[in-house]
């Protein structure tokens, strides 16, 4: 079972798939519960636990037929998350945003993540990010109808 820590809490697959549910906007536990094929009382329970770590917020109700159901969020701004499927999430979020603004026609779209990596894996990391820079501003010269821009800050936290 792969774990993850986010906001102090450790992540089974269960509350995993529940918090990224939520990616795509405000849901009711009911939708979320359809959305990926569990029971709808044990996509409450890890709403809750999300809730009680700060990772998940109600943002109000919603009428469903007779029924009156909580509406939940991610919470605005930063979550730190440390996991190894939190970049990928990160790079399908991004693609998914580029998407979204093409169809809506919008101009643009952006994502951010931050990593944290050994001290003694830095330099060869940015090696192949100066690879990756040079393959790029290659691309660039051929043309092209998406622009991509990077950001790359590098800091210790010690």
């Amino acid at each position: 079972m792969t774990s993850m820590a986010a906001g102090g809490l450790q992540m089974e697959e269960g509350l995993w798939r529940t918090f990224t549910s939520l990616l795509d906007g405000p849901s009711t536990a009911r939708a979320v519960a359809t959305r990926l094929g569990r029971p709808v009382a044990t996509i409450v329970r890890n709403l809750n636990h999300l809730q009680e770590h700060g990772l998940v917020c109600e943002t109000g109700t919603d009428r469903v037929g007779h029924h009156i159901e909580r509406v939940y969020r991610l919470p605005e701004g930063a979550v730190r998350v440390r996991d190894e499927r939190a970049l990928g999430l990160a790079f399908h979020e991004t693609e998914r945003g580029l998407t979204l603004a093409a169809y809506n026609g919008l101009p643009s779209a952006a994502g951010m993540v931050s990593v944290c990596v050994p001290r003694e894996r830095a330099a060869g990391i940015m090696d192949r990010l100066q690879a990756l820079r040079e393959e790029i501003e290659n691309l660039q010269q051929e043309g092209g109808d998406v622009k991509l821009s990077f950001f790359l800050a590098g800091w210790t936290e010690d």
